[in-house]
């Protein structure tokens, strides 16, 4: 008589369970799965690839000259506060005027040959910056710029679409903004050593890497493989090359967009002064605000956009961002009159709100704004898009620094209550609208 066996057999199928969660646990197909979750960091395709190495060397240069441009404007080429900020200023004009003309023109010869040229223009007019010694030039070089700086926005845009295709532009568009975030980031962290040294050739140097990053980027850009062209046929008529201007339903939700965007100037502006005016958190807090929502974009971003390909999807995160600063409001009036301690909680907590407002913004607004753009006019549509964010930096200094941070409770309830109809009502605008039988 044999003895039994010790190890009872499963008549079920959990023997076989057993074994596979055991496979799970081998160290092979742990790195494995580990593997293919590194891989999901990264765009699935090899343009996405390139559009984000592109979004690296570009924002990287940009970094640098923004931790120095100031002191080189002052310092090195001479000028006072009053110029650059009337220069600064006229040349948001030009972008604003110039953004939707250069859209037209990439619909017709295709939009990463004029994206690729932009980037060229930049380069050339950064190593002019360079130079800069007096105002008249200062003026005539930040023009140029701007014409430049507005219009690549949407243009990458539309040539992120039409290089990775519909089912993973919103996630490389994702991936793209959280480069870009560590781009800055370490082209400032650059740019302080280079400010630390003091020299004029430093800071010159510090313009110089800037217009190199933006040659590189458009040598970059242009070996990028595209899907589909993106250059339509030539239209006649200057009125209807200008469809998009007569597009009610688009113009709306430009200027729906334009409220949400605020989140911008909100956290470079208004709870910075917000902070320093009419709390008794330390002044510091103004500074990690700016960590924190970095560390924040650059961990999630890519989650809070998935599925943002679908129009339904995209206006939900809006109205999501919207509620996001509704409440980011409430809590900076709660704020006020409130323990240091109190205080810095309950502004942290608005800028977390603030940060997932941000990314649902950006997540639904590549959604909508592409969606809703007919094929053979999209540059220009994005374009038009674009105004409302740049019509936001115009209008929303002035709003929050004369209107909300001054009013302190009637002020923030207000902005508030904007942000509830925003939500309220983006989404019916957005909604895809049903087909006659």
């Amino acid at each position: 008589m044999t003895s039994p066996d010790p190890t009872p057999r499963s008549t079920n199928g959990s023997e076989d369970a057993a074994i596979s969660a055991k496979e799970k646990l081998r160290p092979e197909t742990s790195a494995r799965a580990r593997f293919a979750r590194l891989t999901r960091v990264f765009p699935s395709t090899a343009a996405g690839n390139q559009l984000v190495l592109v979004a690296l060397v570009d924002s990287f240069g940009t970094g640098i000259f923004l931790s120095g441009s100031v002191v080189f404007l002052t310092q090195v080429a001479g000028l006072t506060a009053a110029q650059i900020g009337l220069g600064l200023s006229a040349a948001g004009i030009v972008g604003l005027i110039s953004t939707v003309p250069i859209g037209l023109v990439a619909d017709r010869v295709g939009t990463r040959k004029v994206l690729v040229a932009l980037q060229v223009w930049r380069a050339a007019w950064f190593v002019a910056y360079a130079f800069t010694a007096s105002f008249p030039f200062f003026f005539i070089v930040a023009c140029m710029l701007a014409m430049a700086e507005k219009a690549t926005g949407p243009l990458n845009q539309a040539v992120v679409g039409a290089a990775v295709g519909d089912n993973d532009r919103v996630r490389t568009m994702a991936l793209v903004r959280v480069v870009r975030n560590v781009g800055f980031s370490l082209g400032a962290l650059a740019g302080t050593t280079l400010v630390a040294l003091g020299s004029h050739a430093g800071f010159r140097g510090i313009v110089l890497t800037n217009a190199a990053s933006f040659l590189l980027a458009g040598v970059l850009l242009a070996r990028i493989p595209l899907l589909n062209s993106t250059a339509s046929a030539r239209r006649n008529g200057p009125w209807h090359s200008l469809a998009s201007l007569r597009d009610g339903r688009y113009l709306a939700l430009t200027a729906l967009n334009a409220i949400v965007v605020m989140h911008m100037t909100l956290l470079a502006v208004g709870i910075p002064l917000w902070i320093v005016m009419h709390t008794s958190a330390p002044p510091a807090l103004a500074g990690l605000i700016i960590l924190v929502n970095t560390v924040l974009v650059v961990l999630l971003q890519v989650r809070a956009s998935s599925g943002c390909d679908d129009i339904t999807v995209a206006s939900g995160r809006m109205r999501w961002a919207a509620g996001a600063l509704a409440g980011c409001c409430l809590l900076l009036e709660l704020s006020s009159g409130t323990t240091p301690v109190v205080a810095t909680s309950l502004i942290l907590v608005a800028v977390v709100l603030l940060t997932g407002a941000e990314m649902w913004q950006a997540a639904g607004s590549w959604g909508i704004s592409y969606e809703l753009a007919p094929s053979d006019r999209r540059s220009e549509y994005l374009s038009v898009f674009s105004l409302g964010t740049t019509l936001q930096s115009i209008i929303g200094p002035v709003l929050l620094t004369a209107l909300v941070v001054p009013h302190t409770t009637v002020g923030w309830l207000g902005l508030g209550l904007l942000f509830v109809v925003t939500g309220l009502v983006l989404p019916a605008v957005a909604a895809p609208r049903r087909q006659p039988a």
